[in-house]
């Protein structure tokens, strides 16, 4: 059995509102920080994933985008994937058990409150908030869950929460 590792990043801070609608929600100056500083933050670690699934939503694309500048991953081996766009568990996991067992390292790139719901199911520990105001995963923020096994033995605390960044508290 070999350790794999799931890396969930919420986008980040994206503006309010647009007249595309939430799906072209784009990514505000203090969100681009946010996400390069990030993405700086996981080249130090050397935490690269081999495979990245992102949603197709403007905001999680531009994301995904500035992490991969960082990291000096090419775009051209990110999956775009509609169904990350309010995704359930269920959705997730489906993705995830689709995996080739070679891959080790996975960075999903999607919205909240789905993310926090995937992690509350995978994790065998409570998934608490470590900030002030409450919340669990901010925006441009990465949990990173540990499991043994194959992709598709993933079921009900079945993960080790391994680590959490907050791309708003990195410095850049």
């Amino acid at each position: 059995m070999t350790k794999k590792q799931i890396m969930l990043l919420r986008h980040a801070k994206a503006e309010a509102g647009t007249l595309g609608g939430d799906f072209s929600r784009k990514l505000t100056a203090s969100g681009c920080e946010h996400a390069s500083n990030l993405g700086k933050k996981l080249l130090e670690l050397k935490l690269l994933p081999q495979l990245i699934l992102c949603s197709t939503a403007k905001r999680a694309e531009q994301t995904c985008d500035l992490v991969c500048e960082q990291l000096s991953i090419d775009t051209d081996q990110v999956q775009f994937n509609d169904a990350l766009y309010m995704a359930d568990v269920g959705t997730f996991l489906s993705q995830l058990g689709r995996i080739n067992n070679r891959i080790k390292r996975v960075m999903i790139v999607a919205h909240n409150p789905s993310l926090e719901d995937l992690v509350d199911y995978l994790a065998t520990a409570v998934f608490d908030s470590d900030q002030p105001s409450g919340k669990r995963m901010l925006p441009a923020t990465l949990v990173m869950l540990e499991f043994n096994g194959d992709w598709n033995d993933l079921h009900a605390h079945s993960c080790s929460l391994a680590l959490r960044l907050h791309g708003k508290l990195l410095d850049g």
